[in-house]
């Protein structure tokens, strides 16, 4: 019988990409999450010291992007060719390059220099997402690699909901302006599982 435990902390972060992928995949699988003081505890016994990691079946795996990609691929959410599989990557990593570039700066810092993280971040996002919208749109508009939902749609949708949650606060919709990335999140917003589980997350 198969076995899957993914660990991390009790907040949305590094893991949530896989978590999006377990759960529109409405995989079986056990979602610990650690306190400060068992990750401490923990640590020495991971492969990095790091968290996310993947128990699959006994073996130990770290890194997100290694994990989520692992799922992907398990769950059939990587692209169904080599080509639209590199697509897919190609919209992950400049949404990942948008988080560790804009996002998560904003999270640490006193509160004047959370404010300058912020505007950068929000200058970063725009500038990314009129890229990422044309490149929606010279894809059919629909989905970002061939005609069908992938990790990277659940990507986009994962940075969305972060920005519009933690950066925005709730106050603003970081993709009013790009109608074509507005839809596919509402489309994947919609889908039984993701709602199922951002109802859960709440």
């Amino acid at each position: 019988m198969e076995a899957i435990t993914l660990t991390y902390f009790n907040f949305t972060g590094r893991a949530e990409l896989a978590r999006l992928i377990l759960a529109y995949a409405g995989a079986n699988y056990t979602d610990e999450r650690l306190t400060g003081e068992q990750f401490r505890e923990l640590k020495s016994k991971l492969p990095n010291g790091q968290l996310p990691v993947l128990n699959y079946n006994g073996t130990i795996m770290a890194q997100s992007m290694t994990i989520s990609r692992f799922l992907a691929n398990k769950y059939n959410l990587a692209g169904r060719t080599n080509l639209e599989k590199a697509q897919a990557d190609e919209i992950v990593d400049t949404i990942e390059d948008l988080f560790n570039s804009g996002v998560f700066p904003t999270m640490f810092g006193e509160e004047e220099e959370k404010k300058k993280k912020i505007a950068t971040a929000i200058e970063k996002t725009e500038e990314g997402f009129k890229k990422l919208e044309a490149r929606l749109d010279s894809r059919g508009g629909q989905f970002f690699a061939g005609n069908n939902l992938t990790w990277a749609d659940l990507e986009i949708f994962f940075f969305i909901d972060f920005f519009n949650k933690k950066v925005l606060k709730g106050e603003s919709d970081c993709a009013s302006k790009f109608p074509l990335l507005k839809d596919l999140n509402l489309r994947v917003a919609n889908q039984p599982n993701i709602k199922k589980w951002m109802e859960k997350s709440q």
